[in-house]
């Protein structure tokens, strides 16, 4: 197993924190394994054009369209 740090601005340690009860899981490991879970999905589905991720105005907004 490879171990590495990061270090996190204390908005990012809050969007993780809240990561950690919307993905039920406890530890901000569990959370960047959920979050590259999903990166891999939505990465995969809009290679073949299933996912087409919207910015709006320059939004941090993201609107994920599945067809």
């Amino acid at each position: 197993m490879v171990q590495t740090s990061f270090q996190l601005d204390e908005g990012t340690a809050k969007s993780i924190s809240e990561l950690k009860e919307v993905f039920g899981v406890t530890t901000n490991t569990g959370v960047i394994r959920k979050a590259l879970a999903l990166a891999r999905i939505v990465g995969r589905m809009s290679e073949d054009g299933a996912v087409t991720v919207l910015d709006k105005d320059d939004q941090r907004t993201k609107v994920l369209l599945v067809g």
